[in-house]
């Protein structure tokens, strides 16, 4: 018993990263491309999630919530793709990668 309570904590708080991921990313993204590239109200919400993960516990973090913010974020991220293909965009994240 007390190995699965481990490994659901471990669980948790990898969930509780890749949501910290998706964060980062974006509003990193919205500095590197400059003020009102990201629309401002897409900005805003991630940036009241990163405010609210400190009020989380890691058993309240929810795949399904994950996957709709992760979506979120790989959507985001293809429109910006195509906007910018062929334009050179400089490195935008100059933290570890997972």
């Amino acid at each position: 018993m007390i190995l699965r309570r481990s490994r659901h904590k471990h669980d948790n708080r990898h969930l509780r990263k890749r949501i910290e991921s998706c964060v980062t990313i974006v509003l990193e993204l919205n500095k590197s491309l400059g003020e009102g590239k990201i629309k401002p109200e897409i900005v805003q919400q991630f940036e009241r999630l990163k405010e609210s993960l400190r009020y989380v516990k890691d058993d309240q973090v929810d795949e399904e919530d994950i996957h709709r913010i992760e979506q979120a974020t790989n959507e985001l991220l293809a429109e910006i793709r195509v906007a910018y293909e062929g334009k050179p965009i400089d490195t935008l994240f100059k933290g570890l990668t997972h």
